[in-house]
């Protein structure tokens, strides 16, 4: 059975460790010019001691996608995609939902200081192929174009009736995000997880407070680990199951900070770019580096890895040390499929 990209980010929170390294690149999706992506940083600095230290280099979400504001706990829409990075220019950059921003920050090791907006990150040129249906967050427009497309009354009513509430549901979460983020000085703390029977020690979470009580509570969308580790293809999710790679021992896939992955296909080795913006990453630029003949089952699994990886589709993914899973931003997840990685010294 599939595993769901929500518990795999709260699985990683709970065994992601204290964080010293930086960010990737990044890059917007194709139709959202306010989407501004990541970009290459250099991992020269290292983060502050404590919990404010964990946070440092990583990219971080909202723990089933919600906060608590003015002392109402408010939810995100399911197509929104709010993020956090903690990057080593002294800013953070993340997205409100479906808005992007950046501001100074002072990342201590139990406070957070946010100071003024400064401008989002330029996108790289490149930008994935756009997804099938709807996109993880739709404008108006689209929203509009997708009623259209149905036919006579009866078909129309029940989109326009679920799309609606839509854009004023974004905006009122997006403006509970940006007055959590612009309300002073937010304390560090962590949030005990509940201990599983028979289970490993339960860890903890990162949690952020105001002076108002304002709370929230963060989960690991990308471990800054997930750079200093190599990863096997280990196999295919399609839809709600998946299938191993055959010959998973002869990849290997590293993630590097200069926005580049290199490896091995199950032949011949490859580069290519990677682009992480927040939740989302995709490949670009894929390409085999030598030109070598193996066995039938390698060369037929290199093949059917790279047709995926130069179709540059918009991944959701999460990951970290152990694992990475990457899934088709289609609309629904039970269409969607994907990649799964697991590290090389896991297995």
């Amino acid at each position: 059975m599939r595993i769901s990209l929500r518990r795999v980010a709260v699985v990683v929170a709970g065994i992601a460790v204290a964080c010293g390294g930086v960010s990737a690149c990044g890059a917007a999706s194709p139709d959202k010019g306010d989407r501004s992506a990541t970009a290459s940083a250099s991992p020269t600095k290292k983060g502050p001691g404590g919990p404010g230290g964990r946070l440092f280099g990583g990219i971080w979400t909202f723990d089933e996608r919600s906060l608590t504001v003015d002392g109402q706990e408010v939810h995100g829409p399911e197509f929104s995609s709010p993020w956090v990075e903690f990057r080593d220019d002294g800013t953070v950059a993340g997205d409100y939902g479906c808005t992007s921003f950046r501001m100074k920050a002072e990342l201590e090791a139990t406070t957070l200081t946010l100071g003024e907006d400064v401008p989002v990150l330029p996108a790289p040129s490149a930008t994935p192929a756009p997804p099938e249906k709807i996109a993880s967050c739709p404008t108006p427009q689209m929203q509009q174009n997708d009623i259209a497309s149905s036919t006579g009354p009866d078909a129309q009513k029940p989109k326009a009736e679920d799309l609606g509430p839509r854009s004023p549901e974004l905006k009122d979460f997006e403006a509970k995000v940006k007055k959590f983020f612009h309300r002073g000085q937010l304390k560090i703390t962590e949030k005990k997880l509940k201990q599983q029977a028979g289970g490993p020690p339960p860890g903890s979470l990162p949690q952020l407070r105001n002076e108002h009580g304002d709370v929230a509570t963060l989960t690991i969308v990308r471990s800054p680990d997930i750079f200093d580790t190599k990863f096997r293809l280990d196999g295919w999710e399609v839809y709600d199951s998946s299938d191993n790679v055959k010959s998973a021992k002869d990849t290997s896939f590293e993630f590097h900070r200069d926005g580049t992955v290199t490896g091995k296909l199950g032949c011949n080795d490859f580069t290519a770019k990677v682009f992480f913006n927040g939740s989302h990453v995709f490949f670009h630029d894929t390409q085999l580096t030598t030109h070598r003949t193996c066995a039938a089952q390698n060369m037929e699994d290199e093949a059917a890895i790279l047709r995926a990886l130069k179709r540059s589709l918009n991944y959701r993914y999460a990951g970290g040390s152990e694992w990475i899973h990457m899934r088709d931003d289609v609309g629904s997840e039970y269409r969607a499929t994907g990649l799964r990685f697991r590290s090389a010294t896991d297995q």
